[in-house]
């Protein structure tokens, strides 16, 4: 199952970016609530693609990745860095984890400018790609655990769990569901090959879990 950090952890000083990334996300999106009813601020609150292509909005591209389009957007991404975050951070220590972090943001907004710099109205924000990030690293680096996606409501293990988390954010890709699955996909993929690299132990737990599942 899901594991929740340990009071140990939260009083020990053990997960300070956890903690500085959930309070930059939280002072970020107070200011981009406000500024995204906005016309005059709201693009620096928000990624557009097409407008990156043009040199005209990396300040929305580096903002975006902490502001969220309402509470419950962000309710939701802070509490997965909770829960996935600790254990990542433990594992692979402060500095790694937080380029973890960065990396999984920037490859998810790299793949959404990929797939949507030719559509002018087109925006994103939100940290869902570095936190996909964060949770595959800890699929990685937790193999045992079970996870439950929204349209599986049920505990599954974590292989199983990363496979239909991309099968689903692939489908879903061209949608308008206003769910930027490329970020998603992106920093998922990034997550989970740079947990395995900064890992003292790599791949190796992960592949002895898919061969238990499998045999």
């Amino acid at each position: 199952m899901i594991e929740l950090p340990g009071l140990d952890d939260l009083l020990g000083g053990n997960l300070s970016i956890t903690f500085l990334l959930m309070a930059i996300c939280v002072a970020v999106s107070l200011v981009g609530f406000w500024a995204l009813g906005r016309d005059r601020y709201r693009r620096y609150f928000v990624f557009r693609p097409s407008k990156a292509a043009k040199d005209r909005s990396w300040v929305g591209a580096v903002l975006s990745h902490f502001a969220h389009g309402d509470v419950g957007h962000l309710l939701v991404n802070l509490f997965a860095l909770f829960v996935f975050g600790p254990r990542v951070e433990r594992t692979l220590g402060p500095l790694p984890y937080l380029a973890l972090y960065a990396a999984s943001g920037i490859a998810g907004t790299l793949l959404v400018h990929l797939f949507r710099r030719n559509r002018p109205r087109h925006a994103a924000l939100g940290a869902s790609g570095s936190i996909a990030g964060v949770v595959f690293a800890s699929i990685v680096l937790s193999p045992g655990s079970r996870l439950m996606l929204l349209v599986f409501p049920f505990p599954i293990p974590a292989p199983v769990f990363a496979v239909l988390y991309l099968v689903v954010s692939s489908l879903s890709m061209g949608s308008r569901d206003g769910v930027a699955h490329e970020a998603h996909i992106g920093g998922a993929i990034v997550g989970f090959g740079l947990a395995g690299l900064l890992s003292a132990q790599g791949f190796a737990p992960l592949l002895g879990e898919v061969g238990r599942l499998v045999g």
